[in-house]
């Protein structure tokens, strides 16, 4: 049930794009880049970031005590939620940036959405311009050691 990432390094993708990769688990973030970015160090928007992590909350509630999926209709409400956080998600980093989304939901496939207009939020873009060429560490650093 745990979607168990394929990548290494893996900020980079087989597209033109960097890979903006969006799962809950258990990091404190559902934005990886190829680790998990603090949602401070990403300058999205902070409509976006309380909706990112009230899906993160909704999924672990929507878990039994043996980590499965309470009903069907948990599963499919996180992948709906989940595709339409990644297209805004998409749309804030514009088209230097692809975004992956694999649910967690039995027999739905990894989708990849890319805006291919310029980001409507350019300081979110830069932060992780900043972020793909920095030492993995870095990624968590707080937003002040980042040059942006």
């Amino acid at each position: 049930m745990q979607y168990q990432p394929p990548w290494g390094r893996g900020d980079f993708g087989p597209g033109n794009g960097r890979v903006v990769r969006l799962f809950p688990d258990y990091a404190g973030s559902v934005l990886w880049f190829p680790h998990p970015v603090d949602y401070t160090v990403s300058c999205l928007d902070g409509g976006l970031v309380t909706d990112l992590i009230r899906w993160e909350i909704d999924y672990y509630d929507a878990l039994d005590a043996d980590f499965q999926w309470r009903t069907p209709a948990h599963a499919a409400d996180f992948t709906a939620a989940g595709v339409a956080l990644a297209l805004r998600l998409a749309l804030q980093l514009g088209s230097g940036f692809d975004v992956e989304f694999a649910s967690y939901e039995p027999g739905v496939t990894t989708r990849r959405f890319r805006s291919e207009l310029a980001p409507d939020n350019p300081r979110a873009a830069a932060a992780f311009t900043a972020l793909a060429e920095l030492p993995a560490a870095a990624h968590t650093a707080p937003l002040d050691r980042i040059e942006l």
